[in-house]
């Protein structure tokens, strides 16, 4: 069977052509494609070069610094100090009791109100004690008249045996009566005077300047000697009574100056002395008692307030200290990093002791007033590092 007879087309004349103009281009363009590659695979490969490219210059680093991050050298008082704790209690203070018996008439002063030293505070009834100093006063009075007839006995006496008129035992009797008589009215004399002291004493007044700060009886109540009237405190000066660790003794001494601060009082520092150091540690506790005495010149201090702050056991008024944290080591090298312009760089320094308990080290040479240095340690901070200051050094 013929192609034709199979339901296929014979070709043309023109389609041949075309087919074969077809096959044509695509040899044209394929050829040449493919010498190139061949080429290029027997062709020998340009030379490498022996420099490499040159590596990006690196940015630098600049740290910033903040202020608490630096510090400021300056000539300074330094000091080596303890911590100090206790409470406050006025510096004088008295319970101030009847000493005679009577009703109470006057007692107008309360809590909180300020008296003068000399100033009544409390009148007791005193009209028994009045009557008992003036029955006293009679008895002395007719003694003293028995006892001055009795020397006049006793004078004309010894006359008359001086004449032989009368006998010496007459003498000696009138001699021991004047001597009883003057043993009596001796006895009846301080007798008065204790009815006088007695009856002074129903008027109490104030023994110091100070304040009331307790108040016991009113007016009408009976009091009998030792019952407790008022408590009187003079908080013009308050006593800090603190402690230590006893292992400080041997630094102590009457005269260190004290600097507290007062809960209740911010912003505010107080400065005292000590006056007194308990000479054993409490028992158990190995804390030595200290007493300071603190001013109060404005009255806000109160008596129970509680105070902390630092004894000082020792100071220079004029030395050059830095942060002990500003301190780097390099082997047996000591040195800081100073602020120079916008850069840090390495300061030798040498020291002379510590202070405050180690936070601070006095310097002896390497650094003067006015030097900028960084206080705190800073691994990523290097000599030569540059920096970038915000704000005021501390």
């Amino acid at each position: 069977m013929s192609n034709f007879d199979q339901g296929e087309k014979p070709e043309t004349g023109a389609a041949k052509a075309g087919t074969t103009r077809r096959r044509r281009w695509l040899i044209w363009l394929i050829v040449p494609g493919v010498v190139i590659i061949a080429v290029s695979l027997f062709l020998p490969s340009p030379p490498e070069s022996d420099e490499a490219p040159a590596p990006a210059a690196p940015t630098e680093v600049v740290m910033q610094l903040l202020p608490s991050e630096l510090h400021e050298v300056r000539r300074a008082a330094l000091r080596d100090t303890v911590q100090l704790t206790g409470s406050l209690v006025p510096g004088r203070e008295l319970t101030i009791a009847a000493e005679v018996s009577g009703r109470i008439e006057d007692v107008s002063l309360r809590e909180g109100q300020a008296v003068k030293a000399g100033e009544g505070l409390v009148t007791i009834d005193v009209e028994a004690l009045r009557n008992q100093l003036e029955q006293q006063q009679s008895t002395a009075q007719a003694t003293l008249a028995q006892l001055d007839l009795a020397r006049a006995q006793l004078r004309r006496t010894t006359d008359l045996v001086g004449r032989g008129v009368t006998s010496s035992s007459s003498l000696e009797t009138e001699a021991a009566n004047v001597a009883q008589l003057e043993a009596n009215y001796a006895a009846l004399m301080k007798q008065v005077a204790s009815a006088e002291d007695d009856l002074s004493k129903a008027r109490i007044t104030a023994p110091f300047d100070g304040v009331i700060s307790k108040r016991s009886v009113n007016a009408g109540a009976f009091a009998s000697p030792g019952t407790e009237l008022l408590q009187l405190v003079d908080i013009s000066e308050l006593i800090l009574e603190g402690g230590i660790p006893v292992n400080y003794a041997p630094r102590l001494r009457v005269g260190q100056q004290v600097s507290i601060r007062v809960d209740g009082i911010p912003g505010r520092r107080f400065e005292g002395t000590i006056n007194r150091v308990a000479p054993v540690a409490v028992a158990g506790t190995r804390v030595l008692p200290v007493y300071a005495t603190i001013a109060n010149t404005n009255d806000l201090l109160k008596g129970g307030m509680f105070a902390a702050g630092e004894l000082v056991l020792e100071e220079t008024q004029d030395g050059i200290g830095i942060p002990t944290t500003a301190i780097r080591e390099d082997g047996d090298k000591t040195y800081v990093l100073r602020v120079e312009d916008d850069r840090v760089v390495r300061q030798e320094v040498e020291i002379a002791r510590t202070w405050n308990r180690g936070r601070t080290s006095e310097i002896a040479s390497g650094l003067d007033a006015g030097d900028i240095i960084v206080s705190q340690a800073m691994e990523r901070l290097q000599d030569g590092t540059r920096v970038n200051r915000i704000g005021a050094a501390q």
